[in-house]
Formats: C-alpha cells, sequence, structure tokens
C-alpha cells in the first residue's frame, strides 16, 4: 500500500473547545480522498524543517493541504494590506518538504494553499488579495457561506493533461480562497484557469508535481467522481 504524506495544520489561537490546549490537526476529508484511492494517509505535526527528510523518507508520495495565507517573505514581497493570517512555522515546514521530495524525486500533490506552497517554493509568486489586486476578477473565487461540498464556478481547461480523463474541457469546482498564482514559476504547465483567467490547476509531469486551486476532498462529500482526481494522483506513484 502506497503510503502519503499530510502536513497537519495547527491551532495557534485558545479557542471555546480547545482553550490553550493547542493541536495540529489535519480535515478529515484529505483522509478519505487519500484512503478512498487506497493509499496508506500519515500526518506529519509541524515540526522542525530539519525532520523533513526524515518524513519524505517515510512515505512515497506528499499531499500538501489548504489553510492559512501563504507569507509573502517567499516572493519578496511586503504584506498587503489585505493578507489574511500567516503562519511562518507551516510555511516552512512546508517549503523544506516540498524541497526534500522534488530531491528524492517522489510525487507531490498541492490542493488550494498547497498550490501556492508549490509555486512560490519553485519561484512563483501570488496575488496576496484577488479582490484588490487583480484587475480582471469577476468571479467569486470564495464561496462562503455556500458550502464546501457545492461546485460554484467553472475551470476552463488548458491543454492535455492529467486532468483530462477527469474533466471535461469546462467543468464546475467549489472555490474557498483570496490569494491565487500570480507568475506561474518555471517548469511548471498551466493546465486549467477560471472563467476570468485565474489559475486553477497546473502539472509538471517530469517532476510529477500535480496541483488544484479548488478543493477536491470537499467535493468528495457529495460527489463520488471527485475521488478520481485521488485516484489519478495515486496511480502516479510508482
Amino acid at each position: 500500500m502506497k503510503k502519503i504524506g499530510i502536513p497537519s495544520n495547527n491551532l495557534v489561537h485558545a479557542n471555546a473547545h480547545f482553550g490553550t490546549n493547542y493541536v495540529d490537526y489535519i480535515q478529515k476529508n484529505y483522509i478519505d480522498g487519500i484512503s478512498g484511492a487506497n493509499a496508506l494517509p500519515i500526518v506529519f505535526p509541524i515540526g522542525d524543517i530539519k525532520l523533513a527528510k526524515a518524513y519524505i523518507d517515510s512515505v512515497d508520495a506528499l499531499l500538501l493541504a489548504g489553510g492559512q495565507d501563504v507569507s509573502p517573505v517567499y516572493f519578496g514581497e511586503d504584506p498587503h494590506i489585505n493578507l489574511h493570517e500567516t503562519d511562518a512555522r507551516r510555511d516552512a515546514f512546508e517549503v523544506a518538504l516540498v524541497i526534500e521530495a522534488l530531491k528524492q524525486e517522489k510525487p507531490i500533490l498541492g490542493i488550494c494553499r498547497g498550490l501556492q506552497i508549490i509555486n512560490v517554493t519553485l519561484g512563483g509568486t501570488l496575488y496576496q488579495d484577488l479582490g484588490s489586486q487583480y484587475d480582471g476578477l469577476s468571479v467569486k473565487h470564495n464561496q462562503y457561506p455556500t458550502k464546501w461540498h457545492v461546485p460554484t464556478h467553472h475551470i476552463v481547461l488548458q491543454r492535455q493533461s492529467w486532468l483530462s480523463d477527469i474533466f471535461d474541457e469546462k467543468s464546475l469546482v467549489n472555490s474557498f480562497h483570496h490569494q491565487a498564482v500570480k507568475r506561474l514559476a518555471d517548469g511548471l504547465k498551466l493546465d486549467a484557469m477560471s472563467s476570468d483567467n485565474v489559475v486553477e490547476a497546473f502539472s509538471d509531469e517530469s517532476r510529477r508535481i500535480y496541483a488544484v486551486q479548488w478543493h477536491p476532498e470537499m467535493l468528495l462529500m457529495d460527489n463520488p467522481d471527485a475521488q478520481l482526481l485521488f485516484d489519478s494522483f495515486v496511480a502516479k506513484i510508482e
């Protein structure tokens, strides 16, 4: 059984349920997607970047999940006035994991924030806030309060890619983000865009890098076909 490493998120603020008993966690939906593809999910608690090699040694592939904004430090900018919360420890840990996974030639899947982390690790840049920085915006890219599992906007496939056997040329997906790819890192190929030309997916078959801006793990709650994306990724693992 193939093992997929999933770095965790963490609660860093006191809250009504846990108080100051801070916890690392990953949403159950990611676990369901990997398990549904007959692979074994292994959750990595956020840790020292020196642990990246040991973590990647222990798995066959890496999945990067959604979460906080990516710090603009990684693409040479100061924080925009509309930047949301960032997590320096999580950013550094995930960047180190991407670098190590590439060094070990192990496949990587990025979802939402995960797509953005891959792009900046490889030298790309982000819009820190689509609403105030992207002139062509005409689609609501954060569908809240609409439920997670409801598809709300279209993606348009840009070429034959790993997504071509899963999606029609124009398909509906869900959307929960306000950051997005601005400049795609060298070597990454554009696979899908929204109807207002925001990057929605990219890949690099030579390095087995795959990433989507939407949340297929949430679509799984109401659409069994969303499993096909996880199946396709696990099939890329040697």
